[in-house]
């Protein structure tokens, strides 16, 4: 694809960071799709091409709008500023992706979570469920944080559903239930919930340790799919339930589900906090949930109880047990 051009006035699009969206653009992820970008601060969804980074449009639904499945466009999610209100694409309704093969890139600083790519839901917009839809397959999300905030009194929320399948979601923060005043923390609200299968999540934070969680009942819902991965991802809540579990997983989930060098916490020494009696709620399922490497802190135990679908691996490839 052709080189981007230099924004020479106005904004803080500088040639040295052009040079580094090219060459990730043109070595790193070669396309024969086309590259949209979006700019929630200064962009327009009226009077721009979106092509350009001097040129933004202002909303990803927009940039969806314009994209072409199944080539590998990709939309660029630009940082503008350290403040949320300024740097956040908001939601009226549930952003539905629901485009084969079209990817979603934070362009920050690479940040762990708050990463300054972000996507959020409107004050007035408060039952999202989801705020985010990734129902389309073989899409990319990449240093994004997800965040729904001040979801309305009594109303179940979820933050991200991923029902597509083969879809990569990297270094992103998937935060749900973000409302302090507690008047959104129903049994139903969640930060993921997954349904998809043959998906992976890499080096994401999932969950949330801000707001208490005094009625929801767990931050990940897997309620289907097979052969779903977490690699290198921190799962963290805060909950006064001693049955809160982090991950809950369904008798229908079928094959494997996988957590490869995962940490699981549940925050301690802060008030109301407790220690859950266990961090994966399952029964039975058509296959393994399997922990290998994992960091446990806050819960008692992995599952309550001793549970014959769940096996925790150690560094010797052996499985230390179920609990």
């Amino acid at each position: 694809m052709p080189a981007l051009q230099t924004q020479f006035s106005g904004g803080a699009m500088t040639s040295q960071t052009l040079q580094a969206i090219n060459l990730m653009t043109n070595l790193v992820f070669p396309t024969q799709g086309n590259v949209w970008f979006v700019a929630p601060r200064t962009g327009s969804d009226i009077n721009n091409s979106g092509t350009n980074p001097g040129s933004p449009f202002k909303t990803l639904a927009f940039a969806l709008s314009m994209a072409t499945a199944g080539q590998n466009d990709i939309i660029y999610l630009l940082a503008q500023s350290n403040t949320a209100s300024q740097t956040t694409d908001y939601q009226a309704t549930t952003l539905t992706w629901n485009k084969d093969a079209v990817h979603l890139i934070g362009v920050n600083d690479g940040s762990f979570l708050g990463q300054r790519s972000r996507i959020s839901n409107l004050s007035t917009a408060a039952a999202l469920a989801p705020m985010v839809n990734l129902s389309a397959n073989n899409c990319i999300f990449a240093n994004l944080e997800l965040f729904q905030g001040t979801p309305g009194s009594g109303t179940t929320s979820r933050c991200l559903d991923v029902t597509g399948q083969r879809n990569r979601i990297v270094n992103c923060q998937i935060s749900g239930m973000g409302d302090l005043t507690a008047v959104a923390d129903v049994s139903g609200s969640r930060s993921l919930k997954l349904s998809g299968s043959e998906n992976i999540f890499q080096h994401c934070y999932i969950g949330l340790d801000t707001a208490l969680r005094a009625t929801m009942t767990t931050e990940v819902e897997i309620s289907a799919g097979a052969r779903n991965t977490f690699e290198n991802c921190h799962f963290e809540t805060y909950t006064s339930l001693s049955t809160f579990k982090m991950v809950s997983v369904a008798t229908g989930c079928d094959r494997w589900i996988k957590f490869v060098d995962c940490d699981f916490v549940a925050v301690q020494n802060i008030t109301s906090a407790v220690a859950p009696t266990g961090a994966i709620g399952i029964t039975t399922m058509n296959g393994q949930v399997i922990a290998r490497n994992p960091y446990l802190y806050g819960f008692a135990q992995y599952v309550t109880a001793d549970n014959v679908y769940v096996q925790v691996l150690g560094f010797n490839g052996l499985a230390t047990g179920h609990r």
